[in-house]
């Protein structure tokens, strides 16, 4: 028994001792592997004021000091580690002191050592790095990689960018490719422009992989030019034609979106082999005209927004592309100067649809429709012959307009002002001022109502033929010409007419060459018309007429002497005295028949003439050359053979020789 634990502890003591042996040549080993230049991963397992006691898995530990040089950092000469006891750290043995039991290490320079590693591997595999932008300069930013590296202005977008725009950039963290390195200088160049290459080429071809006409996607104005918009859709660009924006008619709907805009397009067309991509907004949805029959009924009460004002109404947005017209007349029963005195841009109202014209794209609208209409029973109110009360909104040339509630309007017209005459409205009417006035007729169709101020006032044509009577001579006062005649105050409150035919026996073509406004006149009354408010005057009767005299002076019959003052091709006109002519007809010229005038006459000439025809109406003498000339024969004739004595002479025994020589 004894011998047997003998032999069990012996056992034992072997394999204490195989552990023993086996330790001490792993220490070895750990050892063997440990040596300048290394990088190895070790923990801190004693913190003093000096630094840090690294465990290293080696038969000593390594010292790492609290301060080391700086190799990363530009401008800091120093680093200060700020450890804790089991932090586990990378660290370069700078030196192994065998003799001593030291090993020296750093931490700066493993960091320095492993950063160089991991950028030069990038560099080579052509792998993106991580990097916040820490600052910005005139020539591009600063990115913190653990050493400062540089991004080109050029580098930093695909499109072109100013300094300005590299604001936006700092404090952010964004992938970088490595374009150039230098070590030992401590030197790295960068391309965030890389980065967004490569990345916009991975969209493209997901994007190009599963893109079909007619998908909705999602994507971002990138540009903007005079015939649309490019959005980029997923690593490609697609066209936003000007037209396919928006469903509203307006002058410019590129004013509806901006670069750097986020939204949703509908893809149009699709060619794949040149990667031409045609979006649009407005499709995703239906054309609004398309379906406006459907939504949308005559006589529907619907909300809208007023968009644009016209002097003729306003526009009303019902929806997206689709307005409707609210017409002035349409806007209120009472009469509007403008819309503007009732609506405003952007005013969100309530109207009534009174009509759709889907084939022109067009639908009428109106706000007084929802309103009660004051022109029901409007005879009722308003009989013709009774009395009301008006406002007087417009002062016109030709009167008044008024108004007698909202919504019912009338005129006064020029001739309903006043029993006498009115030339300026404004002089009796002013503008707001409240009137009684008399109705005289509705127009329903027009919506008008006539109406009289001078029937409310007494009637000066009562009794005016008790007043004033025919040929009653009268004292007046010229107050207005016109080519017709002339109209004369016979008191304050009546005034005649005087005519034109009535005002002289002259020849005149206007009155004003025989009267002038202001004139005191003595006429006589020709005609009183009391329905028609109306004294016809004559100035003329009291003057002597001188055809009277001229048909005393020029009967039928008389040989007179004058000259020849204008041919015509139907006569010639002879002077008998001033301002008395006399027309010669082309027939009564020559006993033979002549073509023209001139042939036989010549301005000037003196000419014997007998009186055919008086016309005192129309102030004509008619005469007669060729019948003057056989009278005057006759006459020579007769007087001859009244002669005592005489032998009794025929008339060709005097004019026959004459007369056969003018038939040859």
């Amino acid at each position: 028994m004894e011998k047997q634990n003998g032999i069990e502890e012996g056992k034992k003591a072997t394999e204490s001792q195989d552990q023993m042996d086996m330790m001490m040549q792993d220490s070895l080993d750990d050892f063997k592997q440990i040596k300048k230049g290394e990088i190895i991963r070790g923990k801190v397992v004693k913190v003093d004021e000096e630094g840090y006691f690294v465990d290293i898995k080696y038969k000593m530990e390594g010292f790492l000091p609290a301060t080391e040089d700086s190799l990363l950092r530009e401008g800091q000469d120093k680093v200060n580690h700020t450890l804790e006891l089991d932090d586990e750290i990378d660290v370069y043995v700078e030196q192994v002191d065998e003799k001593n039991g030291l090993i020296h290490l750093s931490r700066e320079r493993a960091r320095y050592l492993m950063l160089w590693d991991q950028l030069i591997n990038a560099y080579k595999s052509k792998k993106p790095l991580q990097g916040e932008v820490v600052e910005k300069n005139a020539s591009g930013l600063i990115v913190d990689l653990g050493v400062k590296a540089f991004v080109p202005l050029s580098q930093v977008e695909q499109s072109f960018i100013t300094e300005a725009d590299l604001e936006k950039y700092v404090g952010k963290k964004l992938p970088f490719y490595i374009l150039k390195m230098d070590k030992i200088k401590n030197k790295v160049i960068l391309s965030h422009r890389l980065a967004l290459e490569k990345e916009r080429e991975f969209l493209r071809q997901k994007t190009l992989s599963s893109l079909k006409v007619g998908q909705i996607v999602d994507g971002k104005v990138v540009n903007i030019t005079d015939f649309g918009a490019f959005v980029d859709i997923g690593g490609i660009e697609g066209l936003l034609h000007i037209s396919e924006i928006t469903w509203k008619e307006i002058k410019n709907p590129l004013k509806l979106i901006q670069k750097g805009d986020e939204l949703k397009v509908k893809v149009l067309n699709f060619d794949k082999d040149e990667k031409k991509i045609s979006l649009s907004i407005k499709q995703i949805n239906p054309n609004p005209w398309d379906v406006v029959e459907e939504k949308y009924r005559v006589g529907d009460e619907v909300e809208g927004k007023v968009i644009n004002i016209k002097d003729f109404g306003v526009f009303i947005e019902l929806e997206e592309g689709l307005n409707g017209l609210l017409h002035i007349s349409d806007m209120s029963w009472a009469y509007i100067r403008t819309p503007q005195d009732v609506l405003t841009e952007n005013d969100v109202i309530k109207v009534r649809v009174l009509d759709i014209d889907k084939e022109n794209k067009k639908i009428s609208l109106g706000l007084k429709q929802l309103m009660e209409d004051p022109w029901q029973n409007i005879e009722k109110k308003y009989a013709i012959g009774s009395t009301v009360e008006g406002k007087i909104t417009q002062v016109t040339s030709y009167g008044a307009n008024v108004e007698l509630e909202p919504g019912v309007s009338g005129i006064i017209h020029l001739s309903e002002i006043d029993w006498k005459y009115i030339e300026k409205p404004s002089s009796v009417l002013k503008k707001y001022a409240v009137l009684p006035l008399q109705v005289l007729k509705i127009d329903s169709k027009d919506r008008l109502v006539f109406l009289s101020r001078k029937h409310t006032l007494p009637n000066p044509w009562q009794n005016i033929e008790g007043k004033y009577k025919v040929n009653d001579k009268v004292n007046g006062i010229v107050k207005r010409l016109k080519n017709f005649g002339a109209f004369v105050s016979l008191d304050e409150e009546v005034e005649g007419f005087l005519p034109f035919s009535e005002i002289t026996w002259e020849d005149i073509k206007h009155p004003n060459q025989v009267l002038k406004k202001d004139d005191q006149l003595e006429l006589k009354i020709i005609e009183i018309n009391p329905e028609k408010y109306q004294i016809t005057l004559s100035r003329k009767r009291f003057l002597p007429n001188p055809w009277t005299v001229i048909k005393k002076k020029y009967e039928v019959g008389t040989i007179v002497e004058g000259k020849v003052v204008n041919i015509t091709d139907f006569g010639a006109f002879v002077n008998l005295e001033e301002n008395i002519d006399g027309l010669v007809p082309l027939s009564e010229i020559s006993n033979h028949k002549i073509e023209q005038v001139d042939s036989v006459l010549a301005l000037g000439d003196t000419v014997q003439t007998i009186v055919t025809k008086i016309d005192d109406r129309r102030k004509k003498i008619s005469l007669s050359i060729r019948k003057a000339e056989k009278e005057v024969q006759k006459r020579l004739v007769k007087d001859y053979n009244k002669k005592e004595g005489s032998e009794r002479i025929l008339l060709k025994d005097v004019f026959g020789d004459i007369l056969n020589y003018k038939e040859k």
